[in-house]
């Protein structure tokens, strides 16, 4: 079992040689795996090839082509991890995780509840109206009262009359807000008590998709990002470690224990997945591309055209872990060292408007030029 949870939660970019943070746990960084070695990755591509591609809804050929990446990643890492897993891990439950993740069945992966998924794909349509909308929330308890409880914050709240009914609520947020509610929704339904220390990681984990969400969506306009799609992004980028957790607890339930993993196997079990398990997740859940390319790729935007979204991402997590560590945001390290292509003075700018951040001066160096 873990004994210390503070000590969890980092990654290393193979391609970059610096150490980040992963989720929202300070503390001791410790090294993990090193990247798979090439005729490792080549292996496991010549085994996956053969393999059945776990059911997609109906993709477009580019979310087909993400989705088959990403089921081909979630596959090497876990061959490899079993390859490299430290003695001892057989007599473990790592294995028999591992394996379930590596099949990427509604055991890992459900599909959210069905009104859910209505009223999304409703507040998506563009022929679609306010009023099925409502007839979709009006059936569901639980997202009406998201939707209330929304459309009363202070971020959508106007003059001093509460809301209380379903269409005037909708009005007020707007079809985007919709988005946004609906998939939290649907996210917190991954929320879970896996057992033992893993319970209090599932609160840091979630803890910290919570702050980095209205971040994301203050800097949404320096990366040519909708605010509310920023918002959703934001809260659903680390869900993949849900996912995992969520599995944890299912197998805490059908074994009647404690689920039982080597500290560093499930670190590098957490750290190696979650991102091509949300990416996955987004597909699966008829999120849109852009949103499951940034979450798939939220720590090191992938190579190829500008990804604004996957960049939002980045340097809203990494502000969210500087505003609780009480550390300076250092911009140009962000920027040199992911290689990323926005305009840092605009994003700058608009980080000077969330509330905590320390910015530093780093007005004496040379700054990278936008693409």
């Amino acid at each position: 079992m873990i004994s210390n949870s503070r000590n969890w939660f980092r990654r290393t970019k193979g391609s970059q040689g610096a150490q980040t943070p992963a989720a929202d746990t300070p503390g001791t960084i410790t090294t993990p795996l090193p990247s798979p070695p090439p005729a490792v990755v080549a292996a496991a591509a010549a085994q996956n090839s053969v393999e059945t591609t776990p059911a997609t809804p109906e993709l477009t050929p580019a979310e087909q082509a993400l989705y088959s990446t990403l089921v081909e990643t979630v596959h090497e890492q876990c061959d490899f991890m079993m390859r490299a897993a430290p003695p001892g891990s057989e007599h473990t439950d790592g294995p028999t995780i591992l394996k379930e993740l590596r099949q990427l069945g509604e055991t890992v992966i459900r599909q959210p509840p069905a009104a859910a998924q209505r009223a999304l794909a409703a507040a998506r349509d563009p022929v679609g109206n306010a009023t099925q909308v409502a007839e979709i929330f009006a059936q569901d308890p639980a997202l009406t009262r998201a939707l209330l409880q929304a459309a009363n914050s202070s971020f959508y709240h106007r003059g001093s009359e509460s809301c209380l009914a379903i269409p005037e609520a909708i009005q007020w947020v707007g079809m985007r807000g919709v988005e946004s509610i609906v998939t939290t929704n649907m996210v917190e339904g991954l929320l879970c008590r896996p057992g033992g220390a893993y319970n209090q990681l599932v609160s840091e984990v979630w803890s910290h998709m919570t702050r980095t969400a209205p971040i994301a969506r203050v800097l949404a306009p320096a990366f040519g990002a909708a605010p509310e799609t920023a918002f959703t992004v934001g809260l659903l980028h680390d869900m993949g470690k849900l996912i995992v957790f969520h599995y944890l607890s299912q197998l805490r339930a059908s074994l009647r224990r404690e689920v039982v993993v080597a500290d560093r196997f499930m670190f590098n079990m957490l750290n190696w997945l979650h991102e091509p398990l949300g990416g996955i997740a987004a597909l699966r859940w008829n999120l849109g591309l852009p949103a499951a390319r940034a979450i798939a790729y939220h720590h090191q935007p992938a190579d190829g055209p500008p990804d604004p979204l996957a960049e939002l991402l980045c340097v809203s997590e990494r502000t969210d872990h500087a505003i609780r560590l009480r550390a300076e945001l250092d911009t140009q390290h962000i920027w040199r060292q992911i290689g990323l292509r926005t305009d840092m003075d605009n994003a700058r700018l608009l980080l000077n408007q969330v509330p905590g951040v320390l910015m530093a001066d780093d007005s004496t160096e040379t700054r990278p030029r936008a693409a």
